[in-house]
């Protein structure tokens, strides 16, 4: 319903002029009949009471026009007497023309419609002295008639440039409302997105990893599978622990997004051995260094430093080669942690090649920028066909917020 009667907003003052007009054609066609020998006296005052609902039906679409309308049917008077209103309410339609056209215009223009209401109750106070003798003989009534007329004009003026100001104050709230609400939609939106990349990469370094031991404790059963069938049975348990640590990962992942009333629980720095300890019995040489006394790290942080070292040691395992070493360096700070993953291949003539643009790298980067840090990976200077990861972490400091 509102939005149809902002629709038909526009007709509201063509349905008033013609409102004004057939009503004061009503109440005066019986003094200004159109009739032989009329025509000439009658014609002006049926012209000017057109011409002024013209004006009102223009105040709001064209300010400009149903002001000069209004000029002319003064002038016209002027010079046509018989066209001047011999019933004084007829002028109160100036009243609305001026009250609409300052509600409508904004800036400069409204000292032009002040001028103009100014002039026109001027105007009509002089043409209806003149005509209908009001204030003849009395100059006090006289002055008191033009400053009333004057006045009106200036209140029609100042009514209806609060209504439009206080209308476009009222608009501009509405707009900032629906800017404002398309604003949170957006801002929800872009956190439904940022969740799901984040499942994603959840997702990603749980069954990259998971799938690497596997796939690594797989090929290892495979090939001793006929020599050596003693083997084969810690490749098997080794690729049943890594699926159910994977299938808990998971569950848990899937907890955090139902939420739980305990609250569920990630992986964090103490599960770095465990880490280590199934990625070695998949066939994955890993040397850890520890430096220093590791800090207080949140949650979140300490998940992030897990899910690095997690992504560097599976990326070493997927794509330096069967024979790869890896070694994982932890130098715990008092205002951080500095962390790298070194890969070595066991041939050296083939390189660890590792996809800059994967999302395994992307999800490394974006983890340590928001746990506060940032993250480096290429290739190793100082190894042969080496691959080097580092990244740093701040420790949360006394007052609860990160370095």
């Amino acid at each position: 319903m509102s939005s149809l009667l902002q629709r038909s907003r526009w007709l509201f003052e063509p349905a008033l002029a013609l409102i004004f007009f057939v009503l004061w054609t009503m109440e005066v066609v019986g003094r200004h009949q159109i009739g032989p020998g009329a025509i000439r006296s009658t014609v002006p005052f049926w012209a000017a009471l057109l011409a002024l609902a013209v004006a009102i039906g223009l105040s709001r679409l064209q300010p400009i026009a149903a002001m000069s309308t209004g000029t002319a049917v003064l002038i016209g008077q002027l010079f046509f007497p018989t066209a001047i209103f011999d019933e004084p309410l007829v002028y109160l339609g100036y009243g609305i023309v001026i009250l609409v056209v300052a509600a409508t215009v904004q800036g400069r223009m409204r000292v032009v419609v002040l001028i103009f209401a100014g002039g026109a109750g001027v105007s009509i106070a002089g043409l209806l002295s003149w005509w209908l003798g009001i204030g003849r003989g009395d100059p006090g009534a006289r002055t008191m008639f033009f400053l009333l007329c004057l006045a009106t004009g200036v209140i029609a003026w100042s009514v209806g440039t609060l209504i439009g100001v206080w209308g476009r104050k009222r608009g501009n709230e509405l707009a900032l409302a629906r800017a404002t609400s398309r604003l949170n939609a957006a801002e929800a939106d872009l956190s439904v997105a940022a969740e799901r990349e984040r499942i994603a990469q959840d997702v990603h370094d749980i069954m990259a990893h998971s799938l690497s031991v596997i796939l690594a404790q797989a090929d290892g059963a495979r090939l001793l599978a006929e020599e050596r069938p003693t083997a084969v049975s810690p490749s098997l348990a080794t690729i049943a622990s890594t699926a159910r640590s994977s299938l808990t990962e998971v569950r848990v992942l899937i907890e955090t997004l139902l939420g739980t009333p305990e609250g569920p629980t990630h992986p964090g720095l103490g599960d770095l051995e465990g880490l280590v300890k199934g990625l070695t019995a998949s066939g994955l040489s890993v040397t850890v260094e520890q430096f220093g006394e590791i800090g207080e790290f949140t949650a979140a942080q300490q998940l992030a430093i897990y899910r690095i070292v997690q992504e560097g040691l599976t990326n070493t395992l997927k794509h330096a080669g069967p024979g790869a070493s890896a070694r994982l360096a932890l130098d715990g700070r008092q205002d951080g942690i500095a962390l790298s993953i070194a890969s070595r291949p066991a041939d050296v003539r083939q390189p660890t090649a590792v996809n800059e643009s994967g999302r395994g790298l992307i999800g490394m980067r974006e983890r340590a920028r928001l746990a506060g840090g940032w993250l480096d990976a290429g290739a190793d200077d100082d190894v042969p066909g080496g691959y080097l990861v580092t990244a740093y972490i701040p420790a949360v400091q006394q007052e609860g917020v990160i370095a």
